[in-house]
């Protein structure tokens, strides 16, 4: 009957006290629990912001890298599309000679059998 009273006029606070002081074994596996909660709550905390931190800092280099990229394609495409018409140029000139030689073997095989 009095634990029923005292129940009623102690805080929340100080039950939880009251439990603690009754269960010492609880509370040591408790408060173990939480000082190891907290170490790795901290230590996560501090590697998110220490690798934010790092990104941030990496980041106007990254934009520039990429920056560079963009431009040196665009003037590698022109480049290679220049390229490109040379070799075809060229490989159009060496078909109608391979053409011409080839009439001229022709002609000179002819004249052979004749």
């Amino acid at each position: 009957m009095l634990g029923v009273v005292a129940e009623a006029i102690l805080t929340p606070t100080e039950t939880a006290v009251l439990w603690g002081l009754h269960h010492p074994y609880w509370l040591g596996a408790i408060a173990i629990s939480l000082v190891v909660f907290l170490q790795l709550s901290i230590s996560i905390v501090g590697q998110l912001l220490r690798h934010s931190l790092q990104w941030l800092g990496k980041s106007p280099f990254f934009l520039g890298r990429w920056l560079l990229t963009q431009t040196s394609l665009t003037s590698t495409d022109a480049q290679q599309d220049q390229q490109l018409v040379i070799i075809l140029a060229r490989l159009e000139s060496l078909q109608q000679e391979q053409a011409s030689l080839l009439a001229e073997l022709q002609a000179a095989l002819r004249g052979a059998n004749e």
